[in-house]
């Protein structure tokens, strides 16, 4: 038998948008414990989760605005008490999903007291060690109650084993890509010619279930995209980096890679980015934050209360705006994923009749 939560998330995940022809505008949090991004990995010690009790008051802003929020949860945040308390009120909210997250350092099952870099990308760990890790995570979500369709990948990594394991599973969606991004870590996912349109994913080994990978939204301010991201990725591996190119052509307001991150990217500069998506049109726009961000603590965005207060004002100055701007409604991300497999389904529905 069901719980009542999971009977609520079902009956949530199945509601239709009243207006399919407009843009969608999901929200994601990245919902996890705090640590020093600087140091070493934290595996058994050395993190909080302390900040998840401010999620309350993101979420009330997130209310008044209309807006729907998908929480990406990890396994360090449902192994505590206190803050797996906060997680399950969320979930009661009508316009909330909490999607699966997973940091494979500090996720059982944990083999070591030191993780290398190339270590903390899910995709990297051997076979039968991300599966371990997601299975584990997942039952967690189970013990409580929750069904999660959606999930990404701490460090934006996910990989062939961790969408096998999604499918098998019966996810919708694996948000972990990161448009137009690469980072110099070793073993690093390489996103630099993904752009943000989602794409179905059909798994060999599960064919009749598709997975919808569905992307952060990073772009560039200007089109077309292909000539901006090979211009970007030339300069930033000659010695044009030197003479800090890109930060010129920026400041002359000629083009902009933009993230619609509510830590690190201007309000102006996220609205300049959705009035060119809106004209396009996409088919969805997404913002993310991490919820370490929305507390004082070690994370890099978040070490003063002046800090995080800024990060706030920045978030309701973009919900103000999508809330005011005509052809925006507000989702959950395996709503979005729904209604492209709906439409997906109409179109061979249609070729197949003709």
């Amino acid at each position: 038998m069901r719980t009542a939560l999971e009977r609520h998330q079902s009956r949530r995940s199945d509601a239709s948008s009243s207006n399919p022809t407009s843009i969608p505008y999901v929200i994601t949090v990245d919902t996890e414990e705090e640590w020093d991004w600087g140091g070493p990995f934290p595996v058994r010690g050395g993190y909080g989760v302390s900040n998840i009790e401010q999620l309350p008051r993101f979420q009330a802003l997130c209310d008044r605005y209309g807006a729907s929020v998908t929480y990406f949860v990890d396994y360090a945040v449902l192994a505590a008490r206190s803050s797996r308390r906060v997680i399950l009120d969320l979930a009661r909210h009508p316009n909330v999903e909490i999607g699966m997250h997973i940091h494979p350092w500090n996720t059982p099952p944990i083999q070591s007291d030191t993780v290398p870099v190339r270590d903390s990308f899910l995709h990297n760990l051997p076979y039968e060690v991300a599966r371990e890790k997601l299975e584990r995570t997942y039952q967690r979500f189970r013990e409580y109650g929750l069904i999660p369709t959606s999930f990404r990948g701490g460090r934006y990594s996910c990989g062939a084993v961790g969408q096998r394991f999604l499918v098998e599973r019966g996810f919708l969606v694996d948000a972990s890509v990161c448009p137009f991004s690469w980072w110099p870590d070793e073993g690093a996912p390489d996103y630099r010619k993904r752009d943000i349109r989602p794409r179905r994913c059909q798994n060999p080994f599960v064919p009749e279930w598709p997975l919808w990978e569905m992307p952060l939204t990073l772009a560039f301010t200007r089109g077309p995209w292909p000539i901006w991201r090979a211009f970007y990725q030339s300069v930033e591996r000659s010695f044009l980096r030197h003479v800090r190119l890109i930060g010129i052509i920026e400041r002359l307001g000629l083009v902009r890679r933009v993230w619609l991150n509510f830590e690190c990217e201007s309000a102006a500069n996220m609205k300049r980015l959705i009035r060119l998506l809106i004209r396009m049109p996409v088919d969805y726009i997404c913002f993310t934050v991490h919820s370490s961000s929305l507390a004082v603590g070690p994370n890099p965005y978040a070490r003063t209360p002046e800090a995080v207060e800024g990060i706030y004002q920045t978030i309701e100055t973009m919900l103000r705006f999508v809330q005011e701007t005509p052809g925006l409604r507000p989702a959950t991300i395996s709503q979005v994923a729904q209604q492209l497999e709906g439409a997906t389904h109409a179109c061979l529905g249609y070729q197949s009749a003709g």
